[in-house]
């Protein structure tokens, strides 16, 4: 069985919201609260269009192998998150 952490993280401005994990691991986004609709990037590339409210993504949406999660709003911005190992 695997253990599943959820952490939180938040933010009020255009900023980043989740740091990289590091190399071997991605962050993998599972609810965004939101005060005003924001584009979630990598960085580089728009992952997840969040509109104002809740967004719940059952399913999860992962940035990929040590990408950082970036807001792009100046919004109060929540996001529930968990790290996942990447095996190549």
């Amino acid at each position: 069985m695997n253990n599943l952490r959820l952490n939180v993280a938040s933010a009020t401005s255009a900023t980043t919201i989740i740091a990289a994990p590091g190399t071997g691991k991605q962050v993998v986004i599972v609810d965004v609260l939101t005060s005003g609709a924001t584009n979630l990037s990598d960085g580089s590339t728009v992952i997840v269009y969040a509109p104002t409210g809740s967004t719940h993504l059952t399913g999860g949406v992962g940035f990929g192998d040590n990408k950082a999660v970036v807001g792009s709003a100046t919004a109060n911005v929540t996001i529930t998150y968990f790290i996942e190992e990447i095996t190549p």
